[in-house]
């Protein structure tokens, strides 16, 4: 197995990891069991059987995940397994679904083809974008966040080093379910917002 395709279906094993983690028994298990159960159901996962895995099956369906997500993954199944919350707060959250939600916007629609322009491509050149990525990081960290610094530096380093098949960087910042699911985190917590302001005015008066 290439190290690409093992670094692909690792990514897709953490989330057959963090759902088994998320059964009502894995969370009656102590911490030694659940260690345990997670190291045996990573073997299972990732045993092909006739040439199939589960994650073989859900890598032809969604493709692989982006560093991005095998980060937050990481991060979720180790809270489960240790039953500990994530490292960072909602601020820091929000700030990077926010970004992957306007990312996703802007790369995806183009690159089906919607008008001729396509942000997807600079993706490939790399020097430019590392760069625009590098100031956006200083800039975030001067206001105290430091979550999407970390995503950027981990995206840029695993594409230097080809981590993965692919060989367009933002690929390794985001992927299709990620961007979905930061789209609907997103859009819901504005929706929120605008239905508690609406709320909150008509109580004021």
């Amino acid at each position: 197995m290439l190290f690409t395709d093992w670094m692909g279906l690792s990514g897709l094993a953490l989330v057959w990891l963090l759902f088994a983690l998320r059964l009502p028994y894995a969370q009656r298990l102590d911490g030694k069991r659940r260690a345990l159960l997670a190291g045996l159901g990573y073997v299972l996962v990732m045993f092909p059987v006739a040439g199939w895995s589960l994650t073989i099956w859900l890598r032809g369906m969604v493709g692989d995940l982006s560093i991005t997500s095998m980060l937050l993954l990481s991060v979720a199944v180790y809270a489960r397994l240790f039953k500990v919350t994530p490292p960072w707060d909602a601020r820091e959250r929000s700030a990077l679904l926010g970004f992957l939600a306007v990312l996703a916007l802007l790369l995806y629609p183009f690159a089906l083809g919607l008008g001729s322009l396509d942000p997807y491509r600079s993706g490939y050149g790399g020097v430019a974008l590392l760069l625009m990525l590098a100031l956006l990081a200083l800039w975030l960290m001067r206001r105290g966040l430091y979550l999407l610094p970390l995503v950027f530096a981990l995206a840029a380093t695993g594409w230097s080093f080809n981590v993965l098949e692919s060989t367009n960087l933002w690929d390794y910042l985001i992927d299709a379910p990620l961007a979905i699911y930061a789209l609907w985190v997103t859009i819901k917590v504005n929706l929120q917002y605008v239905l508690r302001r609406k709320r909150v005015q008509p109580d004021a008066q």
